[in-house]
């Protein structure tokens, strides 16, 4: 499987609701997009922090700019 493809828990932060954990989709080397209804409320240029789970070693907390929202999530852009 292409890790493109792979879906990963991410643990999504931002000060309007604190932590969130959603699904990874359409990962690449320039964003993410992230699935969970909750992240629908976020404005587009919102700065949040994510954080994938459940890896052997600890992954850092990245930084990343809303550029997309559906109703299903954000499109996430690493800054």
């Amino acid at each position: 499987m292409s890790e493109h493809r792979k879906s990963f828990r991410i643990k999504i932060t931002h000060d309007s609701f604190g932590e969130c954990l959603g699904q990874t989709r359409n990962l690449s080397p320039t964003g993410v997009y992230v699935q969970h209804p909750k992240l629908a409320s976020l404005p587009k240029g919102a700065v949040v922090y994510g954080q994938v789970q459940d890896l052997p070693t600890g992954a850092p907390s990245v930084r990343m700019e809303v550029i997309s929202v559906d109703a299903e999530g954000i499109g996430l852009r690493y800054l």
